[in-house]
């Protein structure tokens, strides 16, 4: 049994130093605990590390692009004027925040945010209300924002802010019933 006992410590130390130096990371909170369709933690897990195909990172390829950004055609597509600057998606966010009565989020600052990650870490870090619940909304915005970019991009069609609004809303309705019950408490709110 001492034999077994002295066993199951090395095993136990092993499996433990195997761990050692291992850099924590805020993506396994703001990306992989969140409930969201696995498509949705992909693309947001993509979009933290700045690897979307943006104009910005097509042109340093040398690959063919429009290199405005889709949604307002006023500024160089990149990953945080995609997501946090566009006037396009600063619109669409203040009219989700209005309606979800997301009151401690405030579009005013996004501006200096230098990457989407660091961005994604203020809406969905330690101290967040409702942290889970935001992690899953963030995702959905986005997702919605690269799924509308895509269609004009694309397919040559466009929606202005409120039909994404309501496709938002009525998303968010099939995650909840799809098991993002941390959603259901922002989403409930309306």
């Amino acid at each position: 049994m001492e034999a077994h006992g002295r066993w199951v410590l090395h095993a136990a130390s092993a499996y433990q130093a195997q761990f050692l130096g291992l850099v924590l990371s805020p993506m396994e909170h703001m990306i992989w605990k969140a409930w969201a369709p696995p498509k949705a933690k992909f693309f947001a897990w993509l979009a933290t590390q700045d690897r979307i195909w943006t104009a910005d990172r097509l042109a340093k390829r040398g690959w063919p692009n429009c290199g405005l950004c889709p949604l307002c055609k006023r500024e160089q597509e990149s990953g945080p004027h995609l997501f946090l600057k566009c006037c396009y998606t600063i619109r669409l966010w203040k009219m989700v925040i209005e309606k979800f009565q997301l009151t401690h989020l405030d579009t005013a600052s996004w501006h200096l945010e230098a990457s989407v990650k660091s961005w994604w870490e203020n809406l969905t870090g330690t101290g967040v209300p409702d942290r889970k619940a935001m992690a899953s909304m963030s995702m959905l915005v986005s997702w919605t924002i690269w799924n509308e970019r895509n269609a004009r991009v694309f397919r040559h069609k466009c929606a202005p802010p409120p039909i994404l609004l309501a496709s938002i809303a009525n998303e968010a309705k099939l995650w909840v019933t799809a098991g993002a019950k941390k959603l259901g408490a922002i989403i409930l709110r309306e």
